[in-house]
């Protein structure tokens, strides 16, 4: 009986330690369990940082309009090459000349902006540009008015910019974008519509209306909506290869399908005359094939 209540009270000794361990005991205690779950939990979920986007990762080729809204995206960018104005256009993009003219086209409110990006040191003493960015920007602006856009609606420049050749290639370093079209610049804009002369490409008397001859029935249709009090005169020019009276016919024939494309576009007949100087106001000699192919040529002016 003595050793059961030995037995008994060193067991109430150890339950009295054991509870008052787990109740009093800080390292035990459920905040600081709680505590170590919370920062636990902290750690796992920490954000990882973002990389930044590198220039060289964007392979594609977007024109952006001046409130930062893209208007075309080419699946591949263009090439630029080290000490070089020359820009490679890949196949992939090879809508971009056409998607250029149809936009500036259809919002005569617009024009094309191209930078052409050069590094430190890039620079051609021999070019009114003095570096190889402008004469990049030039290089794709040269194509676009080959193509038949309208040269004033497009500015070029250059800027520096930090980036590195890869076996003397770098994809990107040309910049696109479309903006609004300043009154100074609408003014210049005008000064080309009101007089306007047209080379063409023909061997016989009909005039087929290239994109050139497209591009300027826009911007001519447009400035006569804002100015309808004014009218437009066609007149057709030949070279001196003929007869007289011939070359006469063939002006007017000329100018007078010119007229009759207008008309097609919207611009009223009322406001069109068409005539013929034929062969008697040259602008250059006719002695040589190209003195003669400037001789032919449409002459558009807008009073």
């Amino acid at each position: 009986m003595k050793n059961f209540s030995i037995s008994l009270l060193i067991f109430f000794i150890w339950a009295f330690f054991g509870m008052w361990w787990y109740y009093s005991c800080p390292m035990c205690s459920n905040q600081y369990k709680t505590s170590n779950v919370i920062k636990e939990k902290e750690i796992i979920i920490a954000p990882t940082p973002k990389k930044p986007i590198l220039e060289s990762t964007r392979t594609s080729l977007t024109i952006d309009d001046d409130s930062g809204n893209s208007v075309f995206n080419f699946a591949d960018n263009v090439i630029i090459y080290k000490n070089s104005i020359n820009v490679h256009i890949p196949e992939t993009s090879v809508d971009l000349k056409d998607s250029i003219f149809n936009y500036l086209n259809s919002n005569q409110n617009k024009e094309l902006q191209l930078i052409g990006w050069y590094k430190n040191g890039e620079i051609n003493t021999n070019s009114e540009a003095q570096n190889y960015g402008q004469e990049r920007a030039n290089f794709i602006k040269f194509l676009l008015v080959d193509f038949g856009v309208n040269p004033d609606k497009i500015s070029t420049s250059g800027e520096i910019h930090e980036y590195n050749y890869n076996s003397g290639e770098y994809k990107g370093g040309l910049e696109l974008f479309f903006k609004e079209i300043s009154e100074t610049k609408a003014l210049e804009i005008d000064k080309g519509i009101t007089n306007k002369t047209l080379y063409t490409k023909f061997n016989s008397r009909k005039f087929i209306p290239d994109n050139t001859l497209q591009t300027y029935t826009a911007d001519l249709k447009n400035y006569l909506e804002k100015h309808p009090s004014k009218s437009v005169e066609i007149i057709g020019h030949t070279d001196s290869l003929g007869a007289e009276i011939d070359n006469e016919i063939i002006g007017r024939d000329r100018a007078t399908n010119v007229m009759n494309y207008f008309i097609s576009q919207g611009i009223p007949e009322s406001k069109l005359r068409s005539l013929s100087k034929g062969e008697m106001e040259p602008i250059a000699e006719n002695t040589t094939n190209s003195g003669r192919s400037k001789n032919r040529r449409i002459e558009i002016k807008v009073n």
